[in-house]
């Protein structure tokens, strides 16, 4: 075990090795702990009276669907857009040492391990962030090992975010770098277009782009043994202008990905892809936001997405063209 970090993710199954699960099978509702200590640990119950944890907030890895988080005689819990609460009640007296937290998470039908970072709010006000990527690093973040098949969902629901939520701050993955300098622009301009920290070493980093329209609403994709069906309902457009949308390859936290095409080598349009449109006639009509900034779109394929398909993203209208942001991405559902 390491001593000075956050215990294990663990499957009520089996104990594991610190910081990760054993494995996990795709597409399964399982119940996952989260064993925190209090650290330096106490040694005196005056100690542990004067400091212990009085809140938990983990981020449930992208893919991940909470069935239900399990409240305690201390601690009440709340699911929230993306992450589980544990909260110490008012009249809890009962400190421990080591807590536990558990919820019921469906596992995403991609196997791999999925890191979910922690944090960790003291009785003394302090804030212990357990987010590092490697269980080597001072404060590594949760992981639970996905393993088995990949699978997909018969049906599957999410969220759409703004873009700037999406990055949050969080350092720019590489394929966003590749990308910028493929495109041959800046990567810190258009790491910061997509929410993310500029790369390292970068120069003084650009003034943060304007914030995008704040996206908001629901997608959905059914999979019947011979077809494949999804449903959008977006909110916080701007009213009378026409949008796009794709099925894509991957989740929100890859902005690079590719729509998701049925033979991959076949056309980047429908019927080779799945574009959600307002008019059922028309599958390349896109969406059009009404005089509340509303849209509703659906599309139908007559072939069944493979688990690979896992996000809807939203694109604004094109501009100018020789602008490498035009057609940006402005919003993301995942679909779990």
């Amino acid at each position: 075990m390491i001593g000075a970090a956050l215990a294990a993710l663990v499957a009520l199954t089996a104990q594991a090795s610190a910081h990760v699960t054993l494995g996990i099978p795709t597409l399964e509702v399982t119940d996952v702990n989260y064993r925190v200590p209090v650290e330096p640990a106490p040694t005196t119950p005056e100690e542990l009276e004067a400091r212990h944890t009085d809140k938990l907030v983990v981020d449930v890895p992208v893919g991940f669907k909470v069935e239900q988080c399990h409240e305690t005689a201390d601690f009440s819990c709340e699911v929230g857009a993306g992450e589980i609460t544990w909260t110490r009640r008012a009249d809890s007296t009962n400190f421990q040492a080591v807590d536990f937290f558990r919820a019921s998470m469906r596992t995403p039908g991609i196997g791999g391990t999925y890191l979910s970072p922690a944090l960790q709010v003291y009785s003394d006000g302090e804030e212990v962030s357990w987010d590092d990527a490697a269980t080597s690093d001072p404060n590594p973040a949760p992981q639970i090992r996905v393993n088995g098949p990949d699978r997909a969902p018969d049906v599957a629901t999410g969220t759409f975010r703004p873009l700037a939520e999406l990055g949050a701050g969080t350092p720019c993955p590489q394929e966003v770098i590749d990308d910028a300098i493929r495109l041959g622009i800046d990567p810190a301009v258009h790491c910061g277009h997509f929410g993310f920290e500029p790369p390292a070493g970068s120069p003084t980093p650009p003034e943060p782009p304007e914030p995008g329209p704040d996206v908001r609403g629901t997608a959905s994709i059914a999979r019947t043994p011979t077809s494949t069906f999804v449903e959008v309902v977006v909110t916080g457009l701007e009213p009378g202008l026409t949008y796009d949308a794709h099925l894509h390859e991957g989740t929100c936290t890859n902005p690079t990905s590719a729509h998701y095409k049925n033979d991959l080598n076949g056309v980047s349009e429908p019927p080779n892809e799945l574009w959600p449109s307002d008019d059922p006639t028309d599958p390349l009509a896109g969406l059009t936001a009404d005089e509340n900034g509303v849209a509703r779109g659906f599309g139908i394929a007559d072939w069944v997405a493979r688990p690979t398909a896992r996000a809807i993203w939203i694109h604004e209208p094109p501009d100018d063209p020789n602008d490498p942001h035009a057609h940006a991405r402005i919003g993301c559902a995942d679909l779990v």
